[in-house]
Parts: C-alpha cells; structure tokens; sequence
C-alpha cells in the first residue's frame, strides 16, 4: 500500500503486481520524496519472520480498509491490465524470478494450481495472480496499461497543482526475454479460457476489458458456447 504525501495530504497508490507497479513507485519517490508501505526486500526475510502474508504493497483492499482509516486518504489510484496478458506476466515472473514454479509445470497447469488453492491461500505468490478488483480501492482513479502511463503524470500534476517533476515514466522490470518469457507465451488452453472468466469476471466488468460478454453469457456448469470462444482466443492465444 504504497502512500505518498503531496504538501500535507496523504494519497495511496493500488500497486496491482505486474502493472508497471515498480516504474510508479520509482516515479513517486523521484517527484515527491519518501513513500511509505513499500519494501522491495520483503521477501528477503524469512517466511516465519514476515509480518505480513503480502508485501505491503501488494495489499488487498480489505486489510487495507482495517488498516487505514479512508478519511485519511486525500485521493488513490492504480494501474491495471488485461487479466490474460497480466497473467502471463505473473508467470514469467515466478517461473524466472522468484523461481517458485516446479520443473515442467507450464502455464495452464501453474494458473489452475493456484485457482483451486487460492480460497485457503489467498496471498500466494504475493498477490501476483490476485484479481486487480481485489486490490484497487473503490473510487480510485484507475489506469489501463495499455493505454500507457503517461497519463498517470498528468493525473498527478492535477493533485500537485504544478507540474515540476518528471516529464516521463521510468521503465522497470523489463521482461528478459528467451526460452523463459516463451514458457509464458504458450497457448492456453479451453479449460484455462473458461476458468479466467470467471476468476477474472470482476475485473473485466470494473476495468472495461473485453470479453465482459463472454463472462455475462457463462453458464457455471458448462464451457464457453462454441461461438463465442473465438473472441477469446483470436486475442489471447498464440
């Protein structure tokens, strides 16, 4: 839950893992000074040692309500993405960084893991697979990736009342490439399809994704009708 203050107010980022969530918080700190609720070692710390089952900026907004009171809050945003595309993201990411992937497990089998633990660990993998409606606050002034984040330095030159900082985003964590980013690019299956509708059904609808009719249209006891698949796979499958 990363904060920042600009003059005497405090405001809150949503930092949806894999979001360009770590080029805003280099943003911030370059513009506004200091932001609190932001580690990049917390997963450095021995699991039992860990105060929390997230890192602090990849909180819900639940535990993010309980902690905060929102009077306290002057303004908040985030920035989200196609569900499918961020899903990829988040695979590459655990399978080359956090190496938390078995050997020979690939995407398809990886996402329907999580899906079918995540009621009992719902902070796995640190929120990277988490719908982004689980973690953007309602209200929040929200961003879509893909249509870049340089509206995000407009946004807060609105809330500075100045337009002093930095003119463009930084780029971190850039994507390595090679055999490993290829992993994650494979295609995916029916079974995987129908099951992001559905985990992802929220998302969809608050960000303003495609497929929402694909999601409307679900029946919970069968496949996604024949004719409707391709809407899905013409975008997403490789």
């Amino acid at each position: 839950m990363p904060f920042f203050r600009i003059d005497r107010e405090l405001h809150y980022f949503a930092h949806v893992p894999k979001c360009a969530g770590a080029s805003v918080e280099v943003y911030l700190r370059k513009r506004f000074g200091k932001i609190a609720f932001a580690n990049s070692q917390f997963y450095n710390v021995p699991e039992a040692q860990r105060w929390t089952k997230s890192s602090p900026q990849h909180i819900d907004r639940e535990a993010l309500a309980l902690l905060v009171p929102p009077g306290w809050i002057a303004s908040s945003f985030g920035v989200v993405r196609h569900p499918v595309t961020r899903l990829r993201s988040a695979f590459d990411y655990q399978l080359t960084g956090e190496k938390t992937v078995p050997e020979g497990m690939d995407i398809n089998a990886w996402f329907l893991d999580w899906v079918a633990h995540r009621d009992e660990m719902p902070f796995r993998y640190d929120n990277h697979p988490r719908p982004a409606a689980d973690l953007v606050p309602d209200g929040a002034k929200v961003f879509r990736l893909e249509d870049g984040v340089q509206g995000v330095v407009a946004h807060l030159d609105g809330l500075a009342g100045k337009s002093d900082g930095p003119r463009e985003m930084p780029h971190e964590n850039k994507s390595r490439g090679g055999a490993s980013y290829a992993a994650g690019q494979a295609p995916l299956s029916d079974e995987v399809l129908d099951v992001i509708a559905k985990v992802y059904a929220e998302d969809f609808k608050r960000f303003g994704y495609t497929c929402e009719d694909v999601v409307k249209q679900k029946k919970p006891e069968k496949a996604l009708p024949k004719q409707r698949k391709p809407l899905l796979k013409g975008l997403f499958r490789r």
